[in-house]
This record gives C-alpha cells, sequence and structure tokens, in this order.
C-alpha cells in the first residue's frame, strides 16, 4: 500500500508543474510589451501619407493628423506601439489614404524593443539609402541634395565666425557635387569644428563649385545653408560613425533630416 500511495503521488506532483508552467507561459503572451517605431525621411509626393502598424492607423483622426507625412515635406514618425503577444508578427505600412495605394511595408522585428525605417519618397518610388561600411580610422557621412531647379554642381563647407576676433572657419566636405546623388565624405574634424560648443555655432555652406560667396541654390542665403545643431556631426575623438542625411527645399528655407536612428547622439 505504501508503494502504491508513493507511485501515485509523482505524476500527480509532474501535472501540478506543468499546469503552474504553462499558466507562465499564458500570463507571459499576454502580459502588455512595447515596441518604439520611427520611420525618418521625406515625403516628395504631392499626397498625404500615413502609416499603419499592424491593424493601428495612424490617421487624420489620431491626434488630429499629428502623424501624417505632409506631402513635399521631411517626414517624422515617432509612436510607442503596445501589443500582447509572446513575439510580434506584424507590418509597417506607409499609404496613400485616399486611393488605399500602399508605398511602403517592412515587417516588424520579432523580438526587442526599437524599429527603425528610413523612407525617402522621390519620384513615385522609394529611394535606396546606402550604408556604407565602417571604417574604424574615420566617419562616413553621406548626404542627398533633393534640388530640381538646377543641376549645377555646388561646393559644400562647415563654416563658422569667431564672434570675438572675426575670424572665419571653412572646412570643405564636398566640392564640385551634383544634387540628386549620394555624396560620400570621409570625415576627421579639424580643430576648428571638433566640439559640440564649436558645431552648435555653425552651418554648412552650399555655394556655386568654385566660390565662398556665390549662393548655390536660388541664389538666396537661406535657401543654401542651415545650422549644423541637431546633426550629431563627429567630434574630436569619433571614429567609425556612419551617418547619413536627406536635404531639400522646404517652404521657406533649406531643411534636413538625420536617417539612421542612434539615440546616444542627440546634438
Amino acid at each position: 500500500m505504501k508503494s502504491m500511495i508513493h507511485y501515485i503521488k509523482i505524476p500527480l506532483l509532474s501535472v501540478l508543474l506543468l499546469l503552474t508552467f504553462t499558466a507562465c507561459n499564458k500570463e507571459d503572451e499576454f502580459r502588455e510589451k512595447a515596441i518604439q517605431v520611427v520611420i525618418n525621411g521625406y515625403n516628395g509626393g504631392a499626397d498625404e501619407l500615413e502609416v499603419n502598424i499592424d491593424t493601428t492607423r495612424y490617421d487624420k483622426t489620431a491626434l488630429g493628423g499629428k502623424f501624417l507625412m505632409k506631402p513635399s515635406a521631411m517626414a517624422g514618425f515617432n509612436v510607442v506601439y503596445t501589443y500582447r503577444a509572446a513575439q510580434l508578427n506584424a507590418d509597417v505600412t506607409i499609404k496613400e489614404p485616399a486611393s488605399g495605394k500602399v508605398i511602403f511595408t517592412k515587417p516588424l522585428p520579432a523580438t526587442g524593443t526599437l524599429a527603425y525605417y528610413n523612407f525617402v519618397y522621390l519620384d513615385g518610388k522609394i529611394l535606396d539609402v546606402p550604408a556604407p561600411a565602417a571604417n574604424p580610422a574615420v566617419s562616413k557621412l553621406i548626404f542627398y541634395v533633393h534640388h530640381t531647379a538646377s543641376d549645377a554642381p555646388f561646393d559644400m563647407f562647415l563654416y563658422r565666425m569667431d564672434n570675438t576676433t572675426g575670424q572665419e572657419f571653412r572646412e570643405y566636405l564636398a566640392k564640385n557635387v551634383k544634387p540628386g546623388t549620394w555624396i560620400n565624405v570621409d570625415y576627421t574634424p579639424s580643430a576648428a569644428f571638433n566640439s559640440k560648443n564649436i558645431l552648435s555655432g555653425a552651418s554648412i555652406y552650399f555655394t556655386k563649385s568654385g566660390t565662398v560667396d556665390q549662393w548655390a541654390f536660388e541664389e538666396t542665403e537661406g535657401r543654401s545653408k542651415f545650422s549644423t545643431f541637431g546633426l550629431s556631426f563627429p567630434i574630436e575623438g569619433d571614429a567609425g560613425l556612419v551617418q547619413a542625411y536627406f536635404i531639400a527645399q522646404g517652404r521657406f528655407d533649406l531643411e534636413r533630416i538625420r536617417l539612421f536612428h542612434n539615440p546616444d547622439r542627440l546634438w
């Protein structure tokens, strides 16, 4: 009789453990999780674009249309998406809400807390954003200048003036390049542009090729320069970075947006 009682207790304990394990798995499956979804780029189309994450629509009813990508404008989308599943199995789509035409579709990562996408929409198609291989000796900067009014070559350089002495500083990024192509730069900061403090007061100038004072775009200063503030340019000690920028004319001046996502570089 003793041996029979002992025999029954063992499978009963196993069943209880199995039920506990299953309950824990179910609890984990239905626990709310979150993922940050970031999209940076440009909507070069004539229509507003709408982002969908799985079945959630970020349309004109969401915060008064805050998340819509305006036509001919920089696009910055950043939300925290919550879900209840052991793994995420969903897509991010961008579409024209009027026609329903899907422009862009990418899967969300099954695990993790961040999903990042570059999105540059020009001439009815998605522009491929290259990602150069990192070089531990230098930083790789790539620029795309969208300017359809002219394809004349231009120079681009960092510029600042010392407010005390009036001395001007220039550091060329590229010479004799044209809009509508990716411009690749191997970059190491010089002493004149090697700190966050210095860069906060610097600009990138675009001038006609071979000049320093003839504005490249519409012969207008505001259309041919922008501040380096917020671009997270490499500083002293930085190397091996890969950073990309998309540049286009805005409503009033030259605008830019940083592609790729690096939350640790926010200057």
